[in-house]
């Protein structure tokens, strides 16, 4: 009886193909490369499209954070010049004045949210406010000229 020869003589089957130390290592590393950037590309475009967000909101909500505070204030004619043509064409700034100044006084104001959009060339915003003295409300705001004014 004949029996064949150990693996690794001369005539015995062929060894098992195996990757070598330093292939693995290579891969390794390259498969840990490839997580770094993907991870790192979906963090820096997740704080791009943050900021992208936060920069379009910026104008509506400094805006009427503005307008609240000037009808806080009692500077009724500051407020008055923060509205809408629409508004100004509606309402005299005396009228305007003594409305505000009839309204019990706001508390401190938050925003809850806001939302641009843009139709037709023409940008609105919704604001959403919440006051420690009052319901919610929400306030609309349109983009004319180069500011952001109140138009509700």
């Amino acid at each position: 009886m004949t029996y064949p020869p150990p693996p690794g003589t001369p005539g015995g089957p062929p060894k098992a193909a195996g990757l070598g130390r330093t292939a693995k290592l290579l891969i390794v590393v390259a498969a840990l490369a490839t997580l770094l950037c993907c991870c790192g590309g979906l963090a820096g475009g997740g704080f791009w499209l943050y900021r992208t967000v936060q920069d379009a909101t910026a104008g509506p909500r400094d805006a009427l954070t503005g307008y609240l505070a000037d009808v806080r204030a009692g500077n009724y004619p500051a407020a008055y010049d923060r509205l809408c043509e629409l508004l100004r064409n509606r309402t005299t700034e005396e009228e305007f004045t003594r409305e505000r100044a009839a309204e019990p006084p706001r508390g401190a104001d938050r925003i809850t949210n806001t939302t641009v959009r843009t139709s037709n060339g023409r940008s609105r915003a919704e604001v959403h406010v919440v006051s420690d003295n009052g319901p919610a409300e929400v306030f609309q705001l349109v983009h004319e000229g180069d500011q952001w004014r109140v138009c509700s």
